[in-house]
């Protein structure tokens, strides 16, 4: 039995140390049953559909507990706070919070006695969603002699989507800001939106591939005495010339004559209209040319067509 004396005998300093500790640690975990804490517990919002909470959201609420805690240590459950406003209209609401919306675990033995703050002021608000377009937004401007012939995005739209007094403000999304300085070759880049207001969702969500179509300076040119050809025969029009408005790139040397567009009218629909109609003609180039040659603008802008007597 010679061990079991050593057992008892040695290190009995340290051994009772050990026993004090142990006993004082579970006095502490143990808790006083009639003792009372404040806690702080998570605020779980059941909101109504297609509503949203426009005001300052709470988080937590501190709760007032009476009891051990040492079962809410161990147990697999969160303590919260429930509010339910599922049953709410739009418009701001004060809520009293009472102790009976309180969710402990069901074994750990705490009893309410009191929450803070006494009551929440939350406003509600509709849910709304609209498409805008994404709006680019650049600084600095491209290297001399060349200009912006294009910017391009994909998606061309988006869909935002938040308290509907928020939406319906939103005009466009902007994205973050590009620097165009000293660009001289088109470019593509991958773009987030700089949506300012945390209450609007956006879909999709991601960054936007933009397109940036850069190229030579142009000039305005004038093309005079474009003939109208209409696709029906039984028409006239009048007058039977237009004069286009191009913006050409100052590369492109030869310059632009009447010979190179067609001009025509879509008169099939007013061959049998007794008087004269007010139509719009469709300009283009007969063959494919620099795609930086651009039409700006028709002279008239209307032409008169009417069935021939």
């Amino acid at each position: 039995m010679r061990w079991l004396k050593d057992l008892l005998v040695q290190n009995w300093g340290l051994k009772l140390t050990a026993i004090f500790l142990s006993v004082f640690l579970w006095m502490v975990v143990r808790g006083d049953p009639s003792a009372e804490r404040v806690i702080n517990i998570a605020l779980e919002i059941r909101l109504p559909p297609n509503m949203e909470i426009t005001s300052e959201r709470p988080t937590s609420v501190d709760v007032t507990v009476r009891g051990a805690f040492s079962n809410l240590w161990y147990s697999p459950s969160i303590p919260t706070y429930v509010v339910n406003l599922q049953s709410y209209d739009e418009g701001e609401h004060s809520i009293q919070l009472t102790t009976q919306n309180v969710r402990f675990p069901r074994a750990s033995g705490l009893e309410p006695i009191a929450v803070r703050p006494a009551r929440l002021r939350i406003t509600l608000e509709r849910t709304a969603a609209k498409d805008v377009p994404v709006r680019v937004v650049t600084r600095g401007e491209p290297g001399s002699g060349i200009d912006i012939y294009g910017i391009s995005t994909r998606p061309e739209t988006i869909t935002v989507s938040g308290p509907h007094t928020r939406v319906e403000r939103i005009r466009d999304v902007p994205t973050e800001t590009v620097n165009l300085s000293d660009r001289r070759q088109s470019f593509q880049k991958s773009l987030n939106l700089d949506i300012q207001d945390d209450l609007i969702h956006s879909a999709p969500g991601g960054p936007v591939d933009v397109g940036f179509t850069l190229g030579p300076h142009r000039r305005l040119q004038k093309i005079a005495r474009i003939p109208i050809v209409p696709d029906n025969d039984a028409v006239t029009v009048r007058p039977r010339w237009i004069t286009v408005e191009a913006l050409v790139p100052i590369t492109y040397e030869r310059g632009l004559t009447a010979a190179q567009f067609v001009a025509t009218v879509n008169a099939s629909d007013l061959a049998a209209a007794q008087t004269p109609v007010k139509v719009k003609p469709v300009v283009s180039l007969k063959e494919p040319a620099d795609p930086a040659i651009i039409i700006k603008g028709i002279e008239p802008a209307e032409v008169e067509v009417q069935k021939k007597p």
